[in-house]
C-alpha cells in the first residue's frame, strides 16, 4: 500500500492551466469521439451519503482517532479524488489557454462536478472543513511536534535552530520498536549546548515512533493537504455567499471561518517564502536526500519527513486557494479585504514566490557512466546539473534549458493573484502603496517580458501598472506612518483560538492533549495491526498492492470497523445463531462458494454466477497460508474459478455481489450450526469510465483502450470481516487488454475475475 508521502497521494488539481499542453481524454471508437470521465464516487446517493458521513468539526483530542480516519482519510479522500478527476476532465476538454476568472463555474466546470456542487449546496460542510483544517494544523505544530523544543519542528515547519534533534530514535531493538538512547534520557531538560531548558515537553511523535504508528500518522497529516486542495476546487467557483454573509454578520459569537481561512493561507504563503536555510521542509524539496539515506531512516525520521512533505504540499495547494481569495477580495467586505491586503499583504507574499519559486529547483545528479567513462571514473558515474519543476501531479520532473521559460500552472498562480488585486478598483484604492511596497513590487518588472506576456496575456496590465507606479511613485514612509498613527485595532482569529483551547495555551495544555491521545488512541494500535489502515487500502485505493497477507478489515462499502458480537452479525442473520462454538462451526471443510454478481444499475436483469472450489492439496497451484488474527489463527485457501451462468467475461464495475459459502455435510454437527454463510457487498466499485454517449442497442462497443493511470493491473475486493466472526472471501480482478461497453450501457468494463481466496478459522 503506498504511503501518503508518495506521489500517488498528491492530487492537487486546478483547472486554470497556464498554457499547459492539453492532455485530452477523448477517445475515438467506432468512428465517433466521446468524452470519458473516470468515476470513483457516483453522483446522487453515493455522493450525498459520503458527504453526510463526514463527521462534524473535529476537536484536537479527536485527531487521529478511528472516527477521524473513517471520516477524513476514507470518505473525504474519496470525495476529493472524484473532485480532482472531474476538474481534470474539465481541463482536458477545455482549451489550453488560461481562464483568468473562476466565478460562476467558468472554464467549463459546470454540472459535471457533482462533488463540488454537493459541497456548495451545503455550506456548513465547507465551514466544517475549515475548522478541521485549523485543528490539523495545530495538531501537527503543537501536539505531534513540539515547536518550542530546540532542534524540533518549529512553528509553520521551520526550525528554530538548524541542528540535529536532541532525541535520536534507533530501530535496533530486538522487538523492532524504536527507543531513546541513554544519552537522550540523561539529556532531558538540556538545550543544544548544554543549557537548561527547564524541562521540555515530550513530543507525541517520539511515542508514536516507538509504538510503530508511522503510517497512521502519515495518513492523518495527508488529510490537511486533501482539505486545502478540495477547498481550492470549491472556491474556484467563487466564495460561497453563505460564508460571506456569515463573515459580515454582527453577531458577536459567530465563527468567522473566512477570516480563519485567510490567516491560514497567509501562514502557508509565509512558509513557502521563508529562506531555505531555516526551512527544512523546503530544503528537503530543493535538495532531496539520497536513496541510501531514506532507506536507513528511523521511524521518527520517517514521521518527521512525512510532516515536512505534507506541510510543503498543503502550502503549495494553498497558493491556488489564496489566488481565489485575492480574486474575490472586493466581495468579502472591507474587513477581510483589509486583512488580505494590509495585515498579511498577500501581494508581497506572492511576490516572494515569483522571485524565489518553491516549485523550481536546480540540483546535481549522478548518471550512470558508459563503459569507457567508467574506466576513468572510480565512482562509476558522472555528475550533471539539471533543472526540475513541480508538475500538475505534484511530482518533480526535469525541464530542458530551452523550456525553462515555459510557464507552469504553479508559476502562474502568484501572477494571477497580483493581477486580480491591481485589476480591481476597490482593491487598488484599499492597497496603500508606501515606499517599501513600491520598491518590492518594482522588482517584479524585470520578470515581465515578452515571453511571459505571450503565455499569460493579462500580465500586460501588470506591466502597465508597474510602469505607472515607477512614474507616479507611492506614499512616503513618513506619510504612510502618519496616516496609521493612533490606536490600531485588529480582529483576532477567535475560531482558531477556541479550537486551540481558549487561552489555556501553557505547556500543560498541550501535554494533556498529547497524553490523552496516546492513552485513548495511539497506544492501542500499531501499523501492523491497524484495521483503519486496511480499510483505507480497501475502500480508497481499491486494495492496492498484494492482498495475500491481508485478511482482516472491512468489506468494501461497510462503514463500521469496530468489532461486534454475533447477535449483530448481518452475515448470520436468519441462518441460525452461532453459539460459543462459532469457531469450530466455521472451521469445517469448505465444499464450494457460489458467487452471484448482479448488474444492478446496468441492464438490471443480467446475472453472472461463478462456482469457486478449493484447490486440492495435490494440485501444484494449491496454497494454504496460516495468518494470526486477533481472534486466533485463520487459514487461507486458494479457490479455482469456473463460470456456470452469465454472459461475457468483463465484470460490471458497480455490480452487487452475493457469496454463499457452503460447508461439507457433517452428520455429527448440531442443527444450530449453519450449512452455509452468506456474504455480500452492495457495489464492487471497480474503476470505470463513463462514456459520453450510450452505445447502440444492437451491438457491443469493444476494443477500447484502458488507460493504466485509471485501470490498475489488479484490483482486490473483500467480503466478510474477521472481527464480525465470519469467513473472509477475497476476490482478485485482472485488467483486460481492451475494455468493452455492452449494448445500451455507458460504463466501460475493464476487469475479469481472476483469483479468489477464502479464509476461515483454523480447527484446533
Amino acid at each position: 500500500m503506498p504511503s501518503p508521502s508518495s506521489s500517488s497521494f498528491s492530487h492537487d488539481v486546478d483547472r486554470d492551466d497556464v498554457v499547459v499542453a492539453s492532455s485530452s481524454s477523448r477517445r475515438a471508437s467506432s468512428g465517433a469521439t466521446t468524452t470519458t470521465i473516470t468515476v470513483v464516487v457516483t453522483p446522487g446517493f453515493e455522493t450525498s451519503s459520503l458527504l453526510s458521513s463526514l463527521s462534524p468539526p473535529v476537536p484536537l483530542l479527536d485527531v487521529g482517532s478511528s472516527r477521524f480516519v473513517a471520516s477524513h482519510c476514507v470518505h473525504l479522500e474519496r470525495l476529493a479524488m472524484q473532485a480532482c478527476i472531474d476538474a481534470d476532465g474539465t481541463r482536458s476538454i477545455a482549451s489550453s489557454s488560461i481562464a483568468v476568472g473562476g466565478g460562476g463555474g467558468g472554464g467549463g466546470g459546470g454540472g459535471g462536478e457533482h462533488v463540488v456542487e454537493a459541497f456548495r449546496d451545503d455550506p456548513t460542510k465547507i465551514s466544517d472543513l475549515i475548522r478541521t483544517l485549523l485543528a490539523l494544523e495545530l495538531w501537527r505544530e503543537r501536539v505531534l511536534f513540539d515547536d518550542d523544543n530546540v532542534g524540533g519542528v518549529g512553528r509553520h515547519g521551520i526550525r528554530r535552530d538548524d541542528i540535529d534533534d536532541d532525541v535520536i530514535i534507533n530501530d535496533d531493538d530486538d522487538d523492532g520498536r524504536a527507543k531513546a538512547t541513554e544519552d537522550d534520557r540523561e539529556g532531558e531538560g538540556r538545550g543544544v549546548n548544554g543549557s537548561t531548558t527547564g524541562g521540555r515537553r515530550p513530543m507525541l511523535a517520539h511515542r508514536l515512533a516507538k509504538n510503530g504508528n508511522v503510517l497512521r500518522v502519515a495518513f492523518v497529516l495527508h488529510a490537511e493537504t486533501t482539505i486545502v486542495m478540495l477547498l481550492g476546487l470549491i472556491f474556484y467557483r467563487g466564495v460561497p455567499p453563505e460564508l460571506i454573509s456569515s463573515s459580515s454578520s454582527s453577531k458577536g459569537d459567530d465563527d468567522d471561518v473566512l477570516l480563519s481561512l485567510v490567516d491560514y493561507c497567509a501562514r502557508r504563503l509565509a512558509f513557502l517564502g521563508a529562506p531555505v536555510g531555516i526551512n527544512p521542509a523546503l530544503r528537503r524539496q530543493r535538495d532531496p536526500p539520497p536513496v541510501s539515506a531514506r532507506l536507513s531512516r528511523s521511524r521518527f525520521d520517517e514521521m518527521r519527513d512525512a510532516s515536512y512533505d505534507e506541510s510543503y504540499r498543503a502550502a503549495v495547494a494553498s497558493v491556488s486557494l489564496s489566488r481565489y481569495l485575492c480574486e474575490h477580495a472586493a466581495d468579502l467586505g472591507s474587513d477581510l479585504m483589509g486583512r488580505i491586503l494590509d495585515v498579511h499583504d498577500f501581494p508581497l507574499l506572492m511576490a516572494n514566490l515569483v522571485e524565489e519559486p518553491p516549485w523550481t529547483r536546480r540540483r546535481t545528479i549522478v548518471v550512470e557512466a558508459s563503459s569507457s567513462e567508467r574506466d576513468n571514473d572510480d565512482e562509476g558515474g558522472r555528475r550533471r546539473t539539471v533543472w526540475e519543476k513541480l508538475n500538475d501531479d505534484n511530482e518533480w520532473e526535469e525541464v530542458q534549458p530551452a523550456d525553462l521559460l515555459r510557464l507552469t500552472r504553479l508559476e502562474g498562480e502568484p501572477w494571477l493573484a497580483i493581477f486580480h488585486v491591481i485589476a480591481s478598483g476597490t482593491c487598488r484604492v484599499a492597497y496603500r502603496i508606501d515606499g517599501y511596497r513600491r520598491s518590492r513590487l518594482m522588482r517584479l518588472r524585470g520578470y515581465v517580458n515578452g515571453t511571459l506576456v505571450d503565455q499569460l496575456p493579462v500580465l500586460a496590465d501588470v506591466a502597465r501598472y508597474l510602469d505607472e507606479l515607477s512614474i507616479l511613485g507611492g506614499e512616503s514612509a513618513s506619510s504612510s506612518s502618519s496616516s496609521l498613527s493612533g490606536p490600531s485595532l485588529q480582529r483576532i482569529d477567535s475560531l482558531r483560538e477556541r479550537i486551540a483551547g481558549g487561552r489555556k495555551l501553557d505547556d500543560g495544555h498541550w501535554e494533556m492533549i498529547a497524553q490523552t491521545q496516546w492513552d485513548e488512541i495511539f497506544s492501542r494500535v500499531t501499523d501492523s495491526t491497524d484495521e483503519d489502515l486496511r480499510r483505507i487500502a480497501a475502500e480508497v485505493y481499491g486494495g492496492a498492492g498484494d492482498m495475500d497477507d491481508v485478511i482482516v478489515g472491512n468489506a468494501a462499502g461497510e462503514d463500521n470497523a469496530s468489532p461486534i458480537d454475533e447477535e449483530n452479525c448481518p452475515e448470520m442473520e436468519g441462518r441460525g445463531k452461532i453459539a460459543e462454538d462459532w469457531w469450530m462451526a466455521l472451521s469445517k471443510p469448505i465444499e464450494k462458494v457460489l458467487l452471484h454478481i448482479t448488474e444492478e444499475g446496468g441492464n438490471g436483469n443480467s446475472i453472472s454466477t461463478f462456482e469457486l472450489v478449493p484447490v486440492h492439496d495435490n494440485d501444484a497451484s494449491a496454497t494454504v497460508a496460516i495468518t494470526d488474527t486477533p481472534l486466533g489463527p485463520f487459514r487461507r485457501l486458494k479457490m479455482s474459478i469456473s463460470r456456470t451462468e452469465g454472459e461475457g467475461e468483463a465484470i460490471f464495475p458497480h455490480a452487487k455481489v452475493v457469496a454463499l459459502v457452503r460447508f461439507r455435510d457433517d452428520p455429527s454437527s448440531s442443527d444450530d450450526v449453519p450449512g452455509e454463510v452468506a456474504l455480500s457487498v452492495d457495489s464492487l466499485l471497480l474503476p470505470t469510465i463513463v462514456r459520453g454517449e450510450a452505445s447502440c442497442d444492437s451491438y457491443d462497443e469493444v476494443g477500447i483502450e484502458l488507460p493504466k493511470a485509471t485501470f490498475r493491473s489488479k484490483e482486490w475486493r473483500q467480503l466478510g470481516d474477521v472481527d464480525r466472526k465470519s469467513v473472509v472471501l477475497q476476490l482478485g480482478f485482472k485488467r483486460l487488454s481492451r475494455g468493452v461497453v455492452p449494448a445500451g450501457s455507458t460504463l466501460l468494463r475493464g476487469y475479469i475475475l481472476s483469483q479468489a481466496f477464502v479464509s476461515q478459522p483454523l480447527a484446533g
